[in-house]
């Protein structure tokens, strides 16, 4: 947590570059609200994209509003995905190679530092915030969340 009641973060919006954004504590302290707000509804965290470095919550209702508007990012799998095995989510048929669609995000995401020693969020540090941009902050990536869902609807089209 921000010392000063605020929370440093960096958010990825649908069809836009990353940007930082301070939130406020509520009166409790609580930086829960200001987060739900940033992606819309309630949170669930998207380890998978940067592990913990820094940690990404997305709307956890963000699929059942999929839709070519709210497709956000592909994010294709790693090379510590692969030989971690993890299960595409595409189709849960297999485990992904590095570089392949491993899934995609809808709707808007927040990207926070995290202390795994204390569990609880704390400001992004410059260099979790230019992992977002690197990872999130090109015109390619800013397009890939609804170009591969539109691959993935044609080529579930041509097979049924």
């Amino acid at each position: 947590m921000g010392n000063t009641g605020t929370l440093e973060v960096m958010v990825v919006p649908v069809g836009g570059h990353p940007y930082r954004k301070v939130l406020e504590a509520d009166g409790r302290g609580s930086f829960l609200r200001a987060l739900q707000a940033c992606v819309g509804g309630p949170i669930e965290a998207a380890g998978y994209i940067f592990g913990d470095e820094p940690a990404v919550y997305v709307n956890e209702e963000g699929l059942l509003g999929a839709s070519l508007e709210t497709a956000n990012r592909a994010v294709y799998a790693t090379r510590q995905m692969a030989e971690a095995g993890y299960l595409s989510q595409m189709d849960f048929s297999h485990a992904v190679a590095e570089g392949e669609l491993y899934s995609i995000v809808f709707g808007d995401m927040v990207c926070v530092g995290f202390d795994p020693e204390t569990g609880e969020d704390r400001d992004i540090t410059d260099a979790e915030a230019q992992r977002v941009m690197d990872r999130f902050g090109s015109d390619e990536s800013i397009e890939s969340g609804g170009l591969e869902l539109i691959r993935t609807m044609l080529r579930r089209r041509a097979v049924g």
